[in-house]
């Protein structure tokens, strides 16, 4: 009892927020990108937590538990992208949104290449909303495993608990509330993905007999390649993990965050604080997937590597703030995929058809998308699934679409909205073909399609003839202003 009344105050600190939050939105950009208030620490903290989701501590233990230290690639592929998102992106979309006057991902693409007919909003709307549904799903499947681990609740009951908090919270304070509730979050993550890895080691007696108990089982454990051989299963490997970082330039929560601080110059300081962040946590994580596999190497459910840790190795009082961290990297992301979503469809599609006059009925149009959006989400999560792979797929179907697209369209003069057009096309369609095909066993469909969507973008935009004079000096005169 002790245990859900300790998790039960939790998801109303979580509501708390979001009404308190309610009552500061004002604006359209407030409820938006919380009106570009956020300071460097909620900053680094809000995209990171967003970013890794359940996976965090759900999937990606999982993954080290049944593959061991092969997920090395996936780690590498993970720092190496939120570095170069932090490093390459995050200020400059920070200012150039600014500098277009644009609150969404989608308006900033409409206002850089001057789309007047809306091709591009109303197709990147689609995917977005296609995408970030997936996302929810893998989230709210996430929900639904750890309440029926931690307490015994039914499935179906727990994606219906989880979902439900963060459709509050959400609908009340929009990216306000994601933003300062991602900030709670993402301490709590890292509290625990410290803490559990550092009394789980302990109990197996340090890291030499945590190594020798993992030889035993599997004299592959720790080989870089988890026993693959031949060329194509090698480079499937490597390239499936690495290729997980070049798809941070289009996740569109996560550039949400960019576009939200108050000052670009603090953008140093957070990705300091993003670095640390997500290098310990993944760390952790890795580590909580192995020590699961030393002590107990028959968990029915690799995912659930962490609660049955927490369970077994804490005091049973502490069940439910272990319970709350896997939780808080669930709501995390949930929270910005659906306000992402949501906030694509009022600014980008409904008002392409319906027009609004004051802000305050776009911002109901945003809340009850967000409720629609959540309902999908909840259909496609009723019948369970792995939260990596569906994650996975979403991630690659997102990244294929905006990494190229953000990525030129920051640094490229020569970008023109056929290009960008044709290459979020190319990325989409290439996602689904290579995934339903089966050849995803043999390298991660982001790889293909990240590269075709960046040579249909080059060649289309050539081809047809580059970008009008004056997007193309409007661009310009954004690059003069930041001195570049």
């Amino acid at each position: 009892m002790i245990n859900l009344a300790v998790f039960g105050i939790y998801l109303i600190m979580l509501v708390i927020i979001g009404y308190i939050t309610y009552l500061r939105a004002k604006s359209y950009s407030d409820y938006t990108i919380a009106g570009r208030s956020n300071n460097k620490w909620i900053t680094a903290i809000s995209a990171e937590s967003s970013d890794m989701s359940g996976w965090l501590l759900l999937g990606l233990p999982g993954m080290a538990f049944a593959t061991g230290f092969g997920s090395i690639w996936v780690l590498i592929g993970i720092l190496a992208g939120t570095l170069f998102n932090w490093v390459v992106v995050a200020n400059r979309l920070r200012t150039i949104t600014e500098y277009y006057n644009a609150v969404t991902l989608i308006d900033y693409f409409e206002k850089r290449l001057d789309d007047k007919k809306g091709t591009i909003s109303l197709l990147s709307g689609i995917i977005i909303i296609l995408f970030m549904i997936i996302n929810s799903s893998a989230e709210i499947i996430g929900s639904g495993k750890l309440l029926n681990a931690a307490f015994g609740f039914d499935y179906n009951v727990g994606i219906y608990i989880g979902l439900a908090i963060v459709l509050i919270y959400t609908f009340l304070g929009g990216f306000l509330a994601v933003s300062w509730s991602n900030l709670v979050q993402g301490t709590i993550m890292f509290i625990a993905l410290i803490l559990v890895p550092a009394v789980s080691l302990l109990h197996v007696g340090g890291m030499s007999n945590l190594i020798a108990n993992l030889l035993n089982q599997d004299k592959n454990f720790f080989s870089l390649l988890s026993g693959s051989q031949g060329f194509w299963p090698v480079f499937g490997l490597i390239m499936g993990g690495i290729g997980i970082g070049i798809g941070y330039p289009g996740q569109p929560h996560i550039l949400t965050n960019f576009m939200s601080i108050k000052d670009p110059r603090e953008i140093k300081d957070s990705t300091l604080i993003a670095m640390i962040w997500v290098g310990l946590t993944t760390y952790g994580a890795a580590i909580i997937g192995m020590l699961g596999r030393s002590l107990y190497p028959s968990i029915e459910d690799p995912e659930t590597t962490f609660l049955v840790l927490a369970k077994n190795l804490f005091p049973s009082y502490t069940l439910g703030l272990f319970a709350a961290a896997v939780m808080a990297a669930i709501l995390s992301s949930v929270s910005a995929y659906l306000l992402v979503a949501a906030a694509s469809f009022a600014s980008n599609i409904y008002t392409r058809f319906v027009k609004v006059t004051d802000e305050s009925s776009l911002i109901w149009v945003e809340r009850l998308a967000v409720v629609a959006i959540s309902v999908m989400a909840l259909l496609m999560s009723i019948s369970g699934g792995l939260v990596f792979k569906i994650a996975l797929y979403a991630w690659g179907g997102l990244a294929a679409c905006f990494g190229p697209l953000v990525i030129f369209s920051l640094y490229w003069s020569k970008l023109n909205k056929t290009g960008a057009v044709w290459s979020m096309i190319i990325g989409m369609v290439t996602i689904i073909l290579w995934y339903n095909s089966g050849l995803s066993k043999w390298l991660y469909e982001l790889v293909p399609a990240f590269a075709l969507s960046i040579i249909t973008l080059v060649t289309v935009s050539k081809l047809s003839g580059g970008p009008d004079k004056l997007t193309e000096e409007k661009f310009m005169n954004y690059l003069s202003k930041i001195g570049r």
